[in-house]
């Protein structure tokens, strides 16, 4: 048997662990609008899957991965994040959104950001962008879940072409890196531009404590999994991999389960 629920909480390892951490943020969200025909939002998706690796790391046997965060929309996805006081550790959010005439409007959202020490990345997170889940083919539930905060920024250039303009350089290129008493954080992703976080990066696995192999499992990865945001398309931001698991190698099956 697989791990349960319960379990893959207690054994999940990474930025944030079971259940969702509430905004501590001292002003509050107000309540989503709906988009409008003069909004030019983002898409998010998840790139498919690659560097898929079994490796021992602390002591425990994990799968490792890499994952871009893409923006196929119409407009940027762009995220602010502030807070009134530095004794606060969460900023509260809100996105800008592009308007057609050329503007952009502010909408509150209830996602937050921190500044993430512990996890080696020393600059500030928008908790809940990713989450990544391990299943068995045809369970609907993924028995060990994972996830991330990320800093979202425009890294690569996606390939083939984009519904919106896409920047020639980088409009989003950090966050805030060692400034842990800054008020106010700007990130996102650029249309036509992604997010990659490597294999080796810290916090990019899922552990396999618990879980019979060698194994035939579904690997998924999800952009913005708590509908966090406003988008175009939110059927989209779940990529799948078919993997077959061994204690020590991961062999591709197929693109998608």
């Amino acid at each position: 048997m697989l791990a349960t629920a319960a379990t893959a909480a207690t054994i999940a390892t990474g930025v944030l662990l079971g259940v969702v951490t509430p905004a501590t943020a001292d002003h509050g969200t107000a309540p989503h609008r709906a988009a409008g025909p003069e909004d030019r939002l983002p898409d998010l998706q998840m790139e498919p899957l690659s560097d898929h690796r079994v490796q021992i790391l602390e002591g425990r046997r994990v799968l490792r991965f890499t994952a871009v965060i893409a923006n196929r929309g119409d407009g940027a996805l762009e995220l602010v994040g502030s807070r009134t006081s530095t004794s606060t550790e969460q900023m509260s959010v809100v996105q800008r959104i592009s308007q057609r005439d050329g503007g952009h409007e502010s909408v509150p959202t209830d996602a937050v950001m921190d500044y993430s020490v512990d996890d080696k990345h020393s600059h500030w997170h928008l908790q809940h962008a990713a989450e990544y889940g391990l299943r068995v083919p045809g369970e609907e539930h993924a028995r060990v879940a994972h996830k991330e905060g990320f800093c979202l920024i425009d890294d690569v250039r996606l390939p083939g072409d984009s519904s919106g303009e896409t920047p020639e350089s980088a409009d989003y290129d950090g966050c805030e890196e060692g400034l842990t008493e800054t008020r106010t954080v700007t990130q996102g992703i650029s249309v036509g531009w992604g997010d990659p976080y490597s294999f080796d990066v810290w916090g990019q696995w899922i552990d396999l404590t618990g879980l019979p192999l060698p194994g035939r499992y579904c690997l998924e990865a999800t952009a913005d999994p708590r509908g966090l945001l406003a988008e175009t398309d939110t059927g989209n931001n779940t990529t799948t991999t078919l993997v077959d698991l061994t204690s020590h190698d991961v062999k591709v099956v197929d693109t998608e389960c």
